[in-house]
């Protein structure tokens, strides 16, 4: 089974209660305008902290925030059925409940003239689309889904839905499916040879070094709040990567770090775990989950190494 075939998932408890709470009373009294889908605030895209990690972890899968259509706060035009503008398979909408409404999943049935035994001929976007979504006698409901206030619901844009006009806030998530090994170790280890070796070996990758990136961007800070802001230029290069591959070098001392990158592989060369930096020894924490560990960078090491990988990619 493909993951596109999977089209809903329902989500309980997403965000803490009092955040949900807070933002549904802020945003009651300011101006709503209408836009394609309901009414919303204008330049209002409010995105929680880090909420691609919990979406990656919900979903099982990568996927990356569309920051101009994500963190809007919607007020659904009660029970519109439509789907949403979309360009691949992969992508997901995710809604989250501010206020207790339902979301509708429909079907286009064949004959109106039969009613409630008339079969369904369009059940998504991809089935086709050329219906009058205003002629309610074309449709007919197949799934319905309370949400209480902070549930929320992941759906593909191609599935025909509507909601009714409860506030809800509204993220659209694209598929962050290109492949991404992350060489992580202590400054100074071998794992600029190992980076250096294993791009040798695939026949289309790219390399991001990370202290090189630094060096071209004057910005040595090694603080954490460094590294957490480094981490993020790294990972949006990575997305923007041409290849399919992607190898990232990094020392990653921070788990957090490692968190955000979310590589589909890590190699933590261990031969080296001090430093003769002393502010990389304090921040270090070794990592607890990694594909492969390994101590040079032997062509032994490295067969091992690219053997797992392979089998990962499969």
């Amino acid at each position: 089974m493909t993951r596109s075939m999977v089209k809903l998932i329902h989500a309980d408890d997403f965000f803490p209660e009092h955040d949900v709470k807070s933002l549904a009373n802020a945003v009651q009294g300011m101006n709503f305008v209408p836009c394609a889908y309901g009414y919303e605030l204008p330049d209002f895209n409010l995105i929680f902290p880090d909420i691609e990690i919990i979406l990656n972890q919900v979903l099982g899968e990568r996927v990356i925030v569309d920051v101009d259509r994500s963190g809007v706060i919607r007020k659904p035009y009660n029970n519109a059925i439509h789907f949403e503008h979309f360009e691949s398979s992969e992508e997901w909408c995710f809604i989250i409940a501010l206020e207790k409404t339902t979301i509708n999943i429909w079907h286009h049935i064949d004959d109106v003239k039969q009613g409630d035994i008339s079969k369904a001929d369009s059940k998504s976007v991809f089935e086709g689309y050329q219906f009058d979504f205003e002629n309610f006698f074309e449709w007919k409901i197949h799934t319905n889904i309370v949400l209480e206030p902070n549930q929320g619901i992941f759906i593909r844009p191609w599935v025909f839905h509507s909601l009714e006009s409860g506030l809800v806030q509204y993220y659209r998530l694209l598929s962050d499916n290109k492949f991404r090994i992350l060489v992580m170790g202590a400054p100074g280890s071998k794992k600029d040879a190992v980076v250096e070796k294993l791009a040798e070996r695939f026949e289309s990758c790219s390399v991001i070094d990370s202290m090189r990136e630094r060096e071209n961007l004057r910005d040595l800070d090694f603080t954490e709040p460094g590294h957490m802001r480094h981490v993020y230029r790294i990972l949006n290069q990575a997305r923007q990567s041409t290849s399919q591959v992607t190898i990232i070098n990094m020392t990653c001392p921070i788990a957090k770090m490692r968190e955000i990158l979310n590589p589909d592989f890590l190699v933590y060369v261990n031969d080296k775990t001090e430093s003769e930096y002393e502010i990389f020894n304090e921040l270090f924490e070794a990592p607890q989950v990694y594909d492969i560990e390994c101590a040079d960078d032997s062509d032994e090491t490295i067969e091992g190494v690219l053997k797992r990988v392979r089998t990962k990619r499969k």
